[in-house]
């Protein structure tokens, strides 16, 4: 797993029972873990500790909290996550403690994470109707058959939106094609990679 320096250092000291104390490591896992549950909507709370180590728990509650978000944005396995932390130094108890943590807040994370950020509208709905006109105000003739589409769309943070248009058959034949071969397309890609 890919992390910065100053990540990997505090991750370090965290795990180093010798500089941070086992009672302090559980409550900064505790909060890290809360923090990720209430999925950071109220803003992330420091453990609370006396102030000479305050600046030290809160870099090694941001590192941890960092290391949970990056296993599971990465998709990275536990055996992945456990020698990561090997490598800086961790003991094994403390390992097993994070990864467990981690396992157990894996399907959280990945929602929150989901639906972090702005992402294109996404149809979820359409409808449609056929409108047939006879003769216009002018007094011509009419032109034929006419389809009005409404797609309905859901945007990020759940907001709905419609879009509507007009066609004729020509026209939606055309629309419905295109659509075919983007999925097509989108399957073929899919499946080879």
């Amino acid at each position: 797993m890919d992390l910065s320096h100053e990540i990997s250092s505090a991750l370090r000291l965290l795990g180093d029972s010798s500089k941070t104390e086992y009672a302090i490591y559980q409550e900064v896992l505790r909060k890290v873990s809360e923090d990720l549950q209430k999925g950071l909507k109220t803003g992330a709370s420091t453990p609370e500790v006396n102030d000479s180590d305050g600046d030290v728990v809160t870099c090694c509650h941001a590192a941890l909290a960092t290391l949970f978000i990056e296993s599971v944005r990465g998709g990275h396995s536990a055996s992945v996550l456990s020698s990561t932390l090997e490598d800086l130094s961790w003991p094994a108890e403390r390992i097993n403690e994070v990864t467990q943590e981690i396992q157990s807040k894996w399907q959280l994370i990945q929602s929150h994470l989901a639906s972090l950020g702005t992402y294109p509208p996404h149809i979820v709905d359409v409808d449609w109707k056929l409108n047939y006109r006879v003769r216009s105000s002018d007094g011509e003739e009419g032109g034929g058959a006419m389809y009005l589409v409404t797609l309905h769309t859901e945007e990020s943070g759940g907001k709905r939106g419609k879009v509507t248009f007009s066609c004729s058959l020509a026209q939606l034949t055309h629309l419905v094609t295109r659509l075919r071969q983007a999925t097509r397309c989108i399957q073929k890609y899919a499946n080879t990679s």
